[in-house]
Parts: C-alpha cells; sequence; structure tokens
C-alpha cells in the first residue's frame, strides 16, 4: 500500500503541517520573475508540428522525404499565423528559465530545524547501513527515474545509519535544514551520477511516515 502513497504523501506535506514541517512545495523559490509562456495558448496539434519540426531541424543528413515533410509542418504552422522562428526562441528562453527555477532555493526560509517527508535514494553506506542518502518526493528517483531539480533533493548525512529495508517506505526526516550547493553519485549501479543538490540536512532523526 505504501508504495502507492506518493500523490497523498505530497498532498499531506502540503496541506496538513506543522510549523516545523516543510512540504516540497515550500522548497521551491518564490517571488521570482515570470516569463511569458506563449505554448499554453497552442493547440495540441500545433506543439505535436513544432515538437516534430525542432526534431527534423535538430537532425542531420536528412532523406527528400524528411525535407518534405518538414516544409509541410513549417506550411501548416505558417498557416496558422504562427512565427515559428519566434516560438523556437521562446522555447529557449522558457527552458533557461525553467533550468535557473530548478537550482534557486526557496530565499525565504531560515537554516532552521525542519521536518520533511520524503523517500530515500542511499547515497554512501557504511557496512549495511546507508549513512548519506538524498531524501526525495518520489521513490526511485534518482534510481529508477531521473533526478528531480536541485531544489527537489535534500542531502541527508545520518551517520547512525539507516537500516533500508524498501526504497518504497516513506519517511519523515527532521533535522537542521542548509542552503548549500553539492553534487553526488548515488550508490546503485544504475543510479544517476553527479546529481545536483542545493539543500543539505544533518543532526537528523528519522521515523516511520504515517
Amino acid at each position: 500500500m505504501k508504495k502507492y502513497l506518493l500523490a497523498g504523501l505530497v498532498l499531506l506535506a502540503s496541506s496538513n503541517v506543522s510549523a516545523d514541517q516543510l512540504s516540497w512545495q515550500q522548497l521551491l523559490p518564490v517571488n521570482v520573475p515570470q516569463i511569458e509562456d506563449p505554448f499554453v495558448k497552442l493547440t495540441d496539434q500545433q506543439l505535436f508540428e513544432l515538437g516534430s519540426l525542432a526534431r527534423y531541424r535538430d537532425s542531420q543528413n536528412l532523406n527528400e522525404q524528411q525535407k518534405q515533410t518538414m516544409k509541410e509542418l513549417e506550411d501548416s504552422l505558417k498557416a496558422d499565423d504562427l512565427d515559428i522562428e519566434w516560438l523556437f526562441k521562446k522555447r529557449n528562453e522558457i527552458t533557461e528559465h525553467r533550468r535557473m527555477l530548478a537550482s534557486m532555493p526557496n530565499a525565504t526560509l531560515t537554516e532552521d530545524t525542519y521536518e520533511i517527508p520524503g523517500f530515500v535514494t542511499p547515497v554512501e553506506f557504511n557496512n549495511d547501513v546507508v549513512t548519506k542518502f538524498f531524501l526525495v518526493p518520489t521513490m526511485g528517483a534518482c534510481i529508477h527515474t531521473p533526478p528531480p531539480p536541485a531544489n527537489q533533493i535534500v542531502l541527508v548525512d545520518y551517520p547512525k545509519g539507516l537500516k533500508l529495508t524498501s526504497l518504497y517506505e516513506p519517511i519523515w526526516v527532521k533535522g537542521d535544514l542548509h542552503v548549500k550547493k553539492t553534487k553526488a553519485d548515488v550508490s546503485y549501479s544504475d543510479g544517476a551520477a553527479n546529481v545536483e543538490t542545493i539543500y543539505q540536512m544533518d543532526e537528523v532523526s528519522i521515523r516511520p511516515y504515517q
């Protein structure tokens, strides 16, 4: 049952937290400038055609059939009065903006003691216990799925060691939260390398999520 608790875990952490508990939403930056996103006004078909056109443009050595398909996509989008070049420029701006937001902490958080719910992704072991791990909002993150944004990962130092029985068991981690950028590799053979986080916790205690 607990392995399917992701949605409930995030929602409960967002709406029923005590003063020293943080939801993952609260780790995101606040009061940051927004940029225009013209893609929200496009139809699914237009988004599909733009994505297909981008892939053709990024490809090399297109054959004649592919070149013809690319021209047809351009003609279709222009027929809808869409400025293709401007949209691609905005796509790059939006991508960079999202990348920037993903690397920013919540500047309104003070370095204090907080409790955060999440799942364990092991980083370092001492024999059969986990002494350092990523606390993440989704089970299997950095192992079976790509890493979350840097501000949705907390690197936890736990010298006492956690006897890990399952990656699917959510927990509460309480400790001193610090804003500090760092990178680490996940210990599993299929884990991600150079995973970046901007939050760390130490002096922690751990309890099951209920």
